[in-house]
């Protein structure tokens, strides 16, 4: 058994991987077996057949064939048993090669979140929420369609209570000291694709009307008598054997009657069997599993049904739509039909079962959509335990301090910690520097660490303090042909979006980086400074990325409202060294002259 809490994330991948490696080349020798003891099987149950047929009878044959039909079904059964665990072994084994290839930094296997950038475009575009290489795909682990869609609402907007993020931490703290449960969990659900169709189907089949099944049950009933008495009758020769076409041509026209509402129902039902299997299958492993925190408690609360469990109720609905399924088999169809009037015993059972669960369905999807949305925080803190901490969350003043504070997205042999302490209301950083000396890195770090916090999960700190707010940023900005907007008009859009929300939310942490460098330098600099004044007036949390030394003067006009701070460059030799620390006060230093002087740019230094 692997040691969860002794060995490292990298160790107890490893094992983990080596153990379902050498479980999946066991079950290849198997192969290598059950398919020539199929074959053989089915070749002596033909040739015994065969021999029966051509002896005449002959007893001895017949037990033969009988003898070689069991053991060829038990072959079958075997070859669909050791099939069934290969795939869950290749799930298994692929959650734990995809975590170690995410322990190496490589993470492009996990879906990226794109389609849901629009969640929160301008966080998304100023952060990297969304999309290759960006913080969703860095903690994504979602395996239903629901689950990714709630996530990408925690990851963008967050919990704004102190008790809510508390709440949320506890869960995450929880799960994450349970690898092997989530690693059980997305291996479930790997096995089956994204399932969004099928589950809007669902809830459309279950909020539909209900049906007025009462005659369907009742011919449902009668038909079968009728037929074995028409057969009986038949035999005693009551009735001509020329008119037997009569009981088979009846059920069909009866059915008929009825196919509009039948095919409705498959075709809203039909492709949802895996769907349901898949989430009967979550759902009792979360079912089963003890949890303590009172998140995860309440997940479980929601999936609890008066004399049964959830999963088991999916399960009969599971069985239901794989039988519903037979009447698609052009032989097996209509002859049920002929029987026993199949469709019609089929849609009383789905009706009844939609009677008696509909009301508690949605509940329990999206009590695993929520338990979904959490393994991603979970997993990120199992395979970083010893590079992150869960943030202390405190309501007011405003704080935010941070030791040792990185940039998740950033591998360690790249990354520079800083430290960082403000509070209070208001509040405005400046940060000055050279460029590629590190001002933006920073305000992404400041910023999607508190993401992150907000969010309940760990932080990339040794230690770190802060309180919720809103965030709001202007870092990215982009024109638009379509809308005949410059790229100034759509920052100055931008802006003032910012201050009408601080307006009415002053608790709101902005994030500006460069701002209006769409206009000449005494425009941009009295723009800023008006800005920063502006947003001084509303009380607003404000980090600014500057290299106009002049907005350092608010410090000096607001003294313990505005910090100066910056990123320092060094000139060695023909060299510029980098050491990506923050510093108090204005940076003294430019590199852009020397930078082009030595790209054969410009002449001048």
């Amino acid at each position: 058994m692997t040691n969860t809490n002794n060995n490292t994330p990298f160790q107890y991948y490893s094992a983990r991987t080596k153990e379902y490696s050498a479980q999946l080349a066991k079950l290849a020798r198997y192969f290598r077996f059950t398919a020539p003891a199929r074959l053989l099987t089915f070749a002596g149950l033909i040739i015994s057949g065969l021999w029966f047929i051509k002896s005449k009878f002959d007893d001895t044959f017949i037990w033969l064939s009988l003898g070689f039909l069991v053991l060829f079904v038990l072959a079958v059964i075997r070859d669909l048993q050791l099939v069934k665990k290969q795939r869950t072994l290749k799930a298994r084994l692929k959650v734990n090669e995809d975590e170690l290839k995410y322990l190496q930094h490589q993470f492009s296997e996990f879906d990226d979140g794109s389609d849901l950038a629009a969640t929160a475009p301008e966080l998304s575009g100023d952060f990297d929420l969304f999309g290759a290489g960006s913080l969703f795909q860095y903690l994504n682990r979602c395996v239903t369609d629901q689950g990714r869609t709630l996530f990408a609402h925690e990851l963008t907007k967050g919990k704004t209570t102190t008790e809510a993020i508390i709440k949320k931490q506890e869960s995450i703290k929880e799960l994450s000291k349970t690898p092997k449960f989530i690693e059980h969990f997305r291996a479930l659900g790997l096995q089956t694709n994204m399932e969004k169709d099928e589950v809007k189907r669902l809830k459309e089949w279950l909020q539909s009307p209900a049906l007025k099944i009462s005659a369907l049950k009742w011919a449902g009933r009668i038909w079968p008598f009728m037929l074995t008495g028409w057969i009986t009758l038949t035999a005693l020769g009551f009735i001509t054997p020329n008119l037997i076409f009569i009981p088979i041509i009846i059920p069909l026209l009866i059915v008929s009657r009825k196919n509009k509402t039948i095919q409705q129902a498959h075709n809203l039902l039909g492709r949802s069997a895996q769907t349901l299997k898949k989430h009967a299958s979550l759902i009792q492993l979360v079912e089963n599993q003890p949890f303590s925190s009172e998140l995860l408690k309440s997940v479980q609360q929601q999936l609890a049904v008066k004399n049964k469990t959830a999963s088991g109720a999916l399960k009969e609905l599971f069985k239901l739509l794989d039988r519903f399924d037979l009447r698609l088999n052009f032989i097996m169809g209509p002859l049920l039909n002929i029987l026993f009037l199949f469709d019609f015993h089929m849609l009383v059972s789905l009706e009844k079962w939609k009677a008696a669960h509909k009301k508690y369905v949605p509940d329990w999807f999206e009590a695993i959509s929520k338990l979904d949305a959490i393994t991603g925080f979970a997993v990120f803190a199992f395979n970083n335990r010893d590079k992150t901490s869960f943030p202390e969350v405190i309501d007011t003043p405003f704080t935010y301090e941070a030791l040792a504070l990185k940039h998740p997205l950033l591998p360690d042999a790249e990354c520079v910690a800083n430290d960082i302490s403000f509070s209070g209301q208001p509040k405005i950083l400046i940060i000055t520097g050279a460029n590629m000396a590190g001002k933006s890195t920073f305000l992404r770090t400041l910023t999607v660490n508190l993401i992150l916090g907000m969010s309940g999960a760990p932080v990339c700190a040794r230690q770190m303090r802060f309180s919720p707010c809103d965030i709001r940023s202007s870092i990215n900005i982009r024109d638009s042909l379509a809308r005949h907007e410059s790229y100034f008009y759509a920052e100055l859009q931008r802006l003032k979006g910012i201050v009408n929300h601080v307006k009415a939310q002053p608790n709101t942490f902005v994030v500006l980086d460069e701002i209006l460098r769409g206009t000449n330098s005494l425009d941009k600099h009295n723009g800023s400074y008006g800005l920063l004044e502006k947003l001084i007036s509303l009380k607003a949390i404000v980090v600014i990325a500057t290299h106009d030394l002049g907005i350092g003067e608010l410090e000096k006009q607001y003294p313990g409202t505005a910090h100066n701070y910056c990123f320092e460059v060094e000139l060695e030799g023909d060299q510029l060294a980098f050491d990506y620390k923050l510093k108090p006060g204005i940076s003294q230093k430019l590199n852009a002259s020397f930078l082009m002087t030595k790209m054969g740019l410009t002449s001048r230094i």
